[in-house]
C-alpha cells in the first residue's frame, strides 16, 4: 500500500509543479546591468520571492533606461527598473508613466578618470562615458562638474556607453572615454586598478531618487493584483538583503560575477547608507531634487511640478498593507 501511494505521489508531483507554473502570472521587467542598483530583482527572481507571490518574472536586460521606456510604453515590457528622469522626460512630452516604489534612494556615483586624469581640470576637452544623453547618471554628472566650474558641452563631450557601470569601467580600461561616473563598487575596483578618484557625486547632489519601479498606467490598473505582488515581492528582496547581508554579499558574487572583498563593500555600502529602500518607499524629497536638476537642465520650467504629477504610491500603500506594514 506504502509503495502504491508513493508512486501516486511521484506520480502527480511534476503535474502540480506544471500547474503553479502555467497559473502564474507572467510579467516581463527590465534591467540596464548586473550591478548592486538591480541585485533586488534577482534576489526576488532566485530566492523565490516572485513565485510565492504566484508571478512567473522574466527579468530583461536591456542596457539603456531610454529602451526600456520605449518597450514599456509600447507594452513589451510591464516594469522599467530606471531611474525616474525618465518618466519625467515622457510625462513632459505628453506621455502618463509613473514611478510607483523605490529601489535605489540615492546615487553614490564616484567620479572616476584614466590614469592620465588626475584632476577634474584635466577633462577639459575629454570624452566621458555615460548611460544617455538626459536624466539620471548623466543628469548627476553634468550638475557635478557644473559645481566644479566645467560646462558642458563648452568644455568636454560625451558618448553613450550601454550596459551601466560595468559598461562603463570596461569602455575606462580600454581607453575609449577619460572618465565616467561609476556606482559602488564598481567605482573601487576601478580605482584599485589605478585608475584616479576625481570626485564623490554625492558632495553636491546628497539627495536624489535614483533607482525606482515605473510602470504605465494603461497596463497596471488593468493588472492591479500582479502590481501589488510584484511590489510585494520587491519589498521582501530587500528586506532579505539587510537580513543577510553575507548572503547577499555571496549571492552577488554568484549571480554577477563581483569579487568577494568587492561584492562585500556594495552590500554594505548600500545597506548602511540605506540606499536600497527597505519598505519600498520612494523619497519624495529626493524626487524633488530630481525635478530640480531637470529644471536647471531646461526640460522643466521654473517652478518645477510637484512630485505627485509622476508618482502613484497607491500600489505601493496596498502591497505593504498586504505584508502587514
Amino acid at each position: 500500500m506504502k509503495k502504491i501511494v508513493s508512486v501516486v505521489l511521484l506520480s502527480i508531483a511534476p503535474l502540480l509543479l506544471l500547474t503553479s507554473i502555467v497559473l502564474a502570472q507572467a510579467v516581463r521587467a527590465g534591467y540596464v546591468s548586473k550591478d548592486v542598483n538591480f541585485l533586488p530583482y534577482f534576489v526576488a527572481q532566485k530566492k523565490g520571492f516572485y513565485a510565492a507571490e504566484g508571478l512567473h518574472v522574466d527579468l530583461v536586460f536591456m542596457g539603456r533606461a531610454d529602451l526600456q521606456l520605449q518597450a514599456m510604453v509600447a507594452g513589451e515590457l510591464h516594469f522599467a527598473n530606471i531611474n525616474p528622469d525618465g518618466i519625467i522626460l515622457w510625462n513632459e512630452k505628453g506621455g502618463n508613466l509613473k514611478m510607483i516604489a523605490g529601489s535605489s534612494n540615492a546615487a553614490p556615483y564616484v567620479l572616476v578618470g584614466g590614469k592620465a586624469y588626475k584632476k577634474i581640470d584635466d577633462l577639459k576637452g575629454a570624452r566621458l562615458g555615460v548611460a544617455g544623453l538626459k536624466g539620471g547618471a548623466t543628469s548627476i554628472l553634468l550638475a557635478y562638474l557644473r559645481a566644479k566650474g566645467l560646462l558642458y558641452p563648452r568644455d568636454y563631450s560625451l558618448v553613450v556607453i550601454s550596459g551601466g557601470t560595468p559598461a562603463r569601467l570596461s569602455a575606462l580600461e580600454s581607453g575609449a572615454i577619460a572618465g565616467a561616473v561609476l556606482g559602488i563598487p564598481f567605482a573601487d575596483i576601478a580605482i584599485d586598478k589605478g585608475f584616479n578618484r576625481l570626485g564623490d557625486t554625492m558632495e553636491a547632489i546628497p539627495n536624489y531618487q535614483f533607482n525606482a519601479v515605473n510602470i504605465n498606467p494603461a497596463w497596471a490598473e488593468k493588472n492591479r493584483a500582479s502590481v501589488v505582488k510584484f511590489l510585494k515581492a520587491h519589498i521582501q528582496s530587500m528586506r532579505w538583503i539587510y537580513e543577510r547581508p553575507d548572503q547577499a554579499a555571496e549571492f552577488f558574487t554568484t549571480e554577477m560575477g563581483v569579487k568577494p572583498p568587492y561584492a562585500r563593500r556594495g552590500i554594505d555600502y548600500y545597506t548602511k547608507n540605506k540606499v536600497y529602500s527597505a519598505d519600498g518607499s520612494v523619497t519624495l524629497e529626493g524626487f524633488k531634487v530630481n525635478l530640480q536638476v531637470q529644471a536647471s537642465d531646461g526640460v522643466l520650467k521654473e517652478p518645477p511640478p510637484p512630485p505627485e504629477k509622476y508618482v502613484d504610491l497607491s500600489y505601493l500603500k496596498q502591497a505593504q498593507k498586504e505584508l502587514g506594514m
